[in-house]
């Protein structure tokens, strides 16, 4: 994930929150599970490139919970 715009946040299940900026880079490994999103003050924009196409389509979870968000300490 390439930060284009904006600043987000990243988190990988039971890590801390990374907070992003433009031209940061995030490698997600594969079946690592995370949220990513804008910051509560900012737009996000990122791009997203996937590499290995033959392991088939990205799995989408369900979505953050209001707590979960909560936790960023970009407000």
């Amino acid at each position: 994930m390439y930060c284009t715009s904006g600043e987000g946040c990243y988190q990988e299940k039971g890590q801390p929150i990374q907070h992003l900026k433009v031209g940061d880079v995030v490698e997600i490994k594969p079946d690592i599970v995370h949220w990513h999103g804008a910051a509560a003050h900012s737009e996000f924009v990122h791009l997203g490139i996937s590499t290995q196409l033959s392991k088939g389509p990205v799995e989408w979870l369900g979505a953050v919970t209001d707590e979960e968000y909560k936790e960023s300490t970009i407000q």
